[in-house]
């Protein structure tokens, strides 16, 4: 099969406390450093950097919060941030220390710390000299590494949701492929190109693209394309490398692909996973 997306096909479980609040694009930075400090403005330059959609939005928002801000902990995405001894590190992220201790990076996160459906996560430092080379250093393996935590948090709450019944039987019927369809998701079908769209509308807006993949493979590319025109005619796979996106979340996929498209007839874009499995 050849799909578009990832979200929806993941598997994950945790328990039934209730669920982080706030959205996946906004992290609370827990720190006790002041917002002009060259720490805070050189994570804000590589976090907010410029999401993979024709708009030109951030990928993230940075807002900030005191470690004593009981409230901060209850975000979707939480960054304990500083330089200091260890036993400096703010009491609630116990976890996060041991992970940063036990590692070789100067980041660490984990999923569903205080709360479910949450990415937490740490970079800290000895030194403000070493905080501010350490980012330097590891700019684009810390922004993977948020991007993934983020990807670990909305798939929670994707799977968390009531499912589709009909729209899961529509997919069997069609494609004679199983899958969990969240309740809010639409289903589209192409019966004659054994094609079909997930859609949630979001913000932000997520599609997920499956047909019956042909029994002599092409060019992925070329692939991929077609599958996108099937439902989006006007849509173009943009010629850029290096998307940064999650790498090798889809098992079992015997070849894969990851760019940007954008559509001018909707005036939306954004970045893409394309697989076949």
């Amino acid at each position: 099969m050849a799909a578009l997306g990832a979200a929806l096909l993941a598997v994950a479980g945790c328990g039934s406390r209730p669920f982080a609040e706030g959205s996946s694009r906004e992290l609370v930075v827990l720190t006790s450093l002041p917002a002009d400090a060259p720490e805070i403005l050189m994570l804000r330059a590589v976090v907010e950097r410029e999401a993979l959609r024709i708009d030109h939005e951030p990928s993230f928002v940075i807002r900030l919060a005191s470690p004593t801000d009981a409230a901060a902990y209850r975000s979707t995405l939480a960054l304990a941030v500083g330089y200091g001894p260890f036993d400096q590190i703010p009491k609630p992220c116990a976890k996060l220390r041991a992970l940063l201790e036990s590692g070789d990076t100067p980041f660490a996160f984990i999923p569903d710390l205080w709360l479910r459906g949450q990415a937490s996560g740490i970079f800290w430092a000895r030194t403000r000299d070493e905080w501010i080379s350490a980012m330097a250093r590891a700019q684009n393996p810390f922004y993977l590494a948020l991007d993934r935590a983020t990807f670990g948090a909305v798939r929670e709450r994707v799977l968390a949701l009531p499912r589709d019944d009909r729209a899961e039987r529509i997919l069997v019927e069609t494609l004679d492929f199983k899958m969990r369809v969240p309740r809010g998701y639409t289903v589209q079908v192409l019966k004659r190109a054994r094609a079909a769209l997930v859609v949630d509308e979001g913000p932000p807006a997520r599609l997920l693209r499956i047909q019956g993949a042909p029994a002599v493979e092409g060019d992925i590319g070329q692939t991929r394309a077609a599958l996108a025109r099937l439902f989006r005619p006007h849509e173009e796979t943009l010629p850029l490398a290096d998307p940064m996106l999650v790498p090798d979340e889809m098992a079992g996929a015997r070849s894969r692909l990851y760019g940007r498209w954008e559509d001018s007839d909707v005036s939306a874009g954004g970045p893409f996973r394309f697989y076949l499995i």
